[in-house]
């Protein structure tokens, strides 16, 4: 087991603390989001090489990249425009040592049948595919929005021979979408390649509350079971959303506990 944790959770941390506090909370690697001034398409060569630099040195790995690229777009521009992004991104990852790239399906907004637009992801992927194959990189598409169970997901996986493309599970996003462990992962036992991890309490049918680790419904000896009996061993990544969700615990301690919690039930 690999644990990291997204710079979602610390926004306006610069590069050296990132790599300070990973280190010091033994972590193995740390998910950069795409957003300045902790990552960015723009970085030169030189500053690609010292970020590089920066995390072997510390013996960290760069699992994954957060992009917020988007391929279930009705309009073709738009997914045309989205691969332009995605191209950048994995010369990026490539040039810096990261293994995989995240993105996103359905746009929010999507008001079309969820069968078109697993088929406009796919046929994204399938070109993109070539391209990712070519740096090294895997293009992994997260459990999210519309498209957060495993019964729809490997719909743009299978007959698809797509060999550089597979999910990054959040697994909050398929239980609350109704889906239970055991399924996700009957479906998605083949193309699961990084896991995001955060807990929650439902407040009531239409709010939840993040929470610390092990506070809230999260079944996590289930999940690291069930997980482990397909030989899962990636990273289990921890998304603390304080960009979005201002209101929860401070990022410094939800880092720190999870860690100790992770490391003290199932590393020992």
């Amino acid at each position: 087991m690999k644990l990291s944790f997204s710079t979602l959770a610390c926004p306006d941390w610069n590069l050296d603390k990132i790599v300070d506090f990973a280190v010091t909370n033994s972590y193995d690697g740390v998910e950069l989001r795409i957003a300045k001034p902790q990552l960015t398409t723009e970085y030169s060569q030189q500053e690609r090489l010292k970020l590089k630099k920066l995390f072997a040195e510390n013996n960290l790995e760069i699992p994954c990249i957060t992009a917020y690229t988007r391929f279930g777009y009705q309009k073709y521009e738009l997914r045309q425009d989205n691969l332009k992004k995605l191209r950048e991104i994995i010369d990026l990852a490539a040039d810096i040592g990261a293994k995989y790239i995240r993105t996103f399906g359905p746009a929010p907004e999507n008001k079309c049948k969820l069968d078109q637009v697993i088929e406009w992801i796919k046929e994204s992927f399938l070109i993109i595919d070539i391209y990712a194959e070519q740096k090294g990189i895997k293009i992994l598409l997260e459990s999210h929005d519309e498209l957060c169970q495993g019964k729809d997901l490997i719909k743009i996986f299978e007959n698809s021979n797509l060999k550089n493309c597979g999910v990054l599970w959040d697994v909050a996003h398929s239980i609350r979408a109704g889906e239970k462990i055991t399924e996700t992962i009957s479906y998605l036992k083949d193309y699961i390649y990084h896991v995001h991890l955060k807990d929650w309490l439902s407040l009531n049918e239409s709010e939840d509350r993040y929470v610390l680790l092990g506070a809230g419904e999260l079944p996590l000896n289930k999940l690291i079971n069930n997980l482990a009996k397909i030989n899962y061993c990636g990273y289990f990544s921890f998304e603390w959303e304080k960009v979005w969700h201002p209101e929860i615990e401070e990022s410094e301690l939800a880092i720190i506990q999870y860690s100790k919690k992770m490391r003290n039930n199932f590393l020992n």
